[in-house]
């Protein structure tokens, strides 16, 4: 045996020990957490033990400024009383797929006596983690696509509503029923809020901070100023920023459709490319 598996061997050895200790000795102390809904989205959740045990070890918080920035984020899809449990099962889960890659790569890079190996282990190990995170991304990404794109009917909805006379509130609670999709059902949450005994005002503004899109804030913001004016006013506001909202909206689609085509570009030169070494390649042979 070379003196590179020798060395690589004696330093994964206690860590595989460990692993299988975490393992067994551990599950029952996190059951709660393995067996959550949230733990179930992840694959090998069963095993989520290990992470946290090494987050346990490690001391790794949840309070850092980097884990609250992640947290705030979190909030937008988990919702807020579940951002920061959402976040502990994510660092289980990613403390877990290190762990366990990391000693699933050295072992192998044993077994094959290659240093090769054990980097290309280690890279697609760290595309692995990194996966997790641009996969929280693309969620957020799509829940505020789907808030400003809901954002013009809505704003429609309520001024035709504020127009004929109804006060926001009841106008807001209206609507907020009539669709199942994140706007709605955040405007279902204020109108919970408000009916609770939360100032309306303070209500308004908890739903931009949920939504956290900057259009949204606006329609927020627009709604607060204009409360103590009264319905008339706000009508006007309304419509006015309904009409913006439907252009960002068509501008929203035809981005979207230029990155769909844009992402078709490759595929198909890919395609042409093929096709033209398969044509090319019998002629050249046939010249020779």
């Amino acid at each position: 045996m070379e003196l590179f598996q020798l060395i690589l061997l004696a330093v994964t050895t206690p860590f595989a020990l460990i692993w299988l200790f975490l393992a067994a000795a551990k599950g029952k102390k996190y059951r709660q957490y393995t067996n959550s809904a949230f733990a179930r989205e992840f694959q090998m959740s069963d095993l989520f033990c290990v992470g946290f045990s090494v987050m346990e070890i490690l001391h790794i918080s949840t309070k850092s400024r980097r884990a609250q920035a992640k947290i705030k984020e979190i909030s937008e899809i988990k919702g807020k009383q579940y951002a920061e449990y959402y976040y502990f099962i994510l660092l289980g889960a990613k403390s877990t797929y290190i762990f366990t890659i990391l000693i699933f790569v050295c072992l192998l890079a044993v077994l094959a006596a290659s240093v090769e190996a054990l980097l290309l282990g280690l890279l697609l190990g760290g595309l692995a983690i990194a996966y997790l995170d641009l996969s929280l991304q693309d969620k957020l990404t799509a829940r505020r696509q789907e808030l400003v794109l809901d954002l013009p009917q809505v704003l429609s909805k309520l001024t035709l509503l504020v127009n004929s006379g109804m006060v926001l509130r009841d106008a807001w609670k209206r609507v907020s029923v009539t669709g199942d999709r994140a706007l709605y059902q955040e405007m279902q949450n204020t109108s919970m809020e408000i009916e609770n005994g939360i100032m309306e005002t303070d209500a308004y503004r908890n739903f931009a901070e949920r939504c956290n899109v900057k259009e949204i804030r606006k329609f927020a913001s627009l709604v607060i100023q204009n409360l103590k004016k009264g319905n008339e006013e706000l009508a006007y506001f309304l419509k006015d920023l309904s009409d913006e909202m439907w252009e960002v909206k068509k501008n929203e689609v035809k981005q979207k459709g230029e990155k769909a085509n844009s992402r078709l570009l490759l595929p198909m030169m890919l395609i042409f490319i093929g096709i033209l070494i398969m044509i090319l390649v019998p002629v050249f042979q046939q010249m020779g």
